[in-house]
């Protein structure tokens, strides 16, 4: 059975680990685990529409919101636009724009994190892996 679609706005969320923050004499020291969730906005396809909305596909990206702040200068992340999410992994079988459809539950990537969750809010539209 296939999972719910995912299209704009749905989001990709997680937990970054391995920021670095200031320690308080201003060397990096790491960071708790920070939370991390981006709506997805870019590189749609945006000639398949699920519930109006473009659907995301392999390559569709969106920035954490709210950004990370308190970033040490030295953190590769430390900049908004650089906490990025991006669907990595789509359908195999269910393609739009020739790219794999993204479902709940598809690999992406997100700021210092391998593998987020990417969380559909379409339950009429299913796809498969």
């Amino acid at each position: 059975m296939g999972q719910p679609a995912v299209k704009a706005g749905d989001q990709v969320q997680g937990v970054c680990a391995g920021h670095q923050i200031p320690s308080p004499v201003g060397a990096p020291m790491p960071a708790p685990p920070l939370p991390f969730a981006a709506p997805l906005t870019l590189n749609l396809a945006t000639s398949v529409l699920i519930g109006g909305t473009p659907a995301a596909v392999v390559g569709t990206k969106g920035y954490n919101m709210p950004p990370h702040v308190g970033l040490h200068p030295s953190d590769p992340k430390l900049v908004p636009l650089t906490q990025e999410a991006a669907i990595a992994v789509g359908s195999a079988s269910v393609l739009f724009e020739s790219k794999g459809a993204a479902y709940t539950g598809c690999t992406a990537t997100a700021c210092l994190s391998p593998a987020p969750m990417v969380a559909g809010t379409t339950p009429s539209v299913l796809i498969g892996s």
